[in-house]
């Protein structure tokens, strides 16, 4: 992550703490971010440096003015008018981790070789929430390099107990 987008993403997160709009910032990141995704010249129009700032400001204004709370529209110009519109997906990113600490929660992604029953999401969540004392919210992929158990990433710690764990500390003890 960029120093920029992540200074960008701690300035808005204060401000919006102490306008008490955190939620309302948080929608109106996911309404930028579904626009940039969906229209993706859009989002080259914003960055272009051949069109004029006082256009590319404008087109910000019409797109989200009343749309997106005012210290969120603040700052989208400000990375507008400092050419900065390339690392909007990370600050957007950023805001988010700020916010789900602020409220206690975290997302913890889940690897599994195959794909995990609801009872095994609903054990996972418990026995994680349990461990870490915050509420977790789990986004799981499936990943049939693992070959058998799960990995875990949440909080910048890693728990590994995949099946390709296992057999790779068996092969470097082995080669020892």
């Amino acid at each position: 992550m960029t120093t920029t987008s992540k200074e960008y993403a701690e300035a808005l997160f204060e401000l919006s703490v102490s306008e008490n709009q955190t939620t309302e910032t948080a929608q109106g990141l996911r309404l930028v971010e579904e626009t940039l995704r969906e229209v993706p010249e859009y989002r080259a129009m914003l960055a272009s440096p051949a069109i004029s700032r006082d256009v590319r400001l404008q087109s910000l204004e019409d797109a989200f003015r009343d749309r997106v709370p005012a210290v969120l529209m603040g700052v989208l110009r400000m990375m507008v008018s400092r050419g900065h519109v390339n690392g909007l997906e990370e600050m957007i990113r950023h805001y988010g981790e700020l916010a789900r600490d602020f409220r206690g929660e975290s997302v913890a992604r889940v690897s599994s070789a195959v794909e995990l029953t609801e009872e095994e999401k609903a054990a996972l969540q418990e026995s994680l929430e349990k461990r870490f004392g915050r509420r977790v919210e789990l986004r799981c992929e499936v990943v049939p390099a693992l070959l058998g158990g799960v990995r875990v990433e949440i909080d910048g710690k890693v728990i590994d107990g995949s099946l390709r764990n296992k057999l790779d500390q068996i092969k470097e003890v082995m080669h020892e």
